[in-house]
């Protein structure tokens, strides 16, 4: 099939190009997720990062994980108090990919404002390990 139209030749141009863009934005939650998921954490809580520990787990994702000082307790269902060091378990993807908020890597020393949620299997709370509440929102810098 021969296109003799070069306005159409150039809408179908147009399209594929930005069709190719469309395909390597990463994809966000509706509006509205990001506070609902902040909403229905299980901790806030304001917190130091004292160690970060990074692993490559493939060619596209990072396993990440912070070792916090809680320094205030906002809203806890796991009786956190301040002065408990707790561990967040975070990840940070290297390459383009479709999904929600990538979390940043913070450096040892940010203070801000986490909203995390309990890690299934660590039910008896020896270990206080957590994970992101709202994906790369779960962090909020104090300003």
């Amino acid at each position: 099939m021969r296109i003799r139209n070069p306005i159409i030749l150039l809408f179908l141009v147009v399209a594929f190009v930005a069709l190719a863009f469309v395909a390597r934005a990463p994809a966000a939650l509706p509006p509205g997720s990001y506070e609902k998921l902040k909403a229905e954490a299980q901790e806030k809580l304001k917190v130091k990062i004292v160690a970060v520990e990074q692993k490559v787990r493939s060619d596209r994702r990072l396993e990440v994980l912070f070792t916090a000082e809680v320094l205030e307790v906002e809203r806890t269902q796991t009786c956190l108090k301040p002065g408990y060091t707790i561990e967040i378990k975070s990840y940070r993807w290297t390459k383009s990919y479709a999904g929600p908020t990538n979390p940043p890597v913070l450096p040892v020393g940010w203070i801000g404002i986490a909203y995390l949620n309990k890690v299934e299997g660590d039910a008896q709370g020896e270990n206080k390990i957590y994970s992101l509440a709202a994906y790369g929102d779960s962090f909020e810098e104090i300003r």
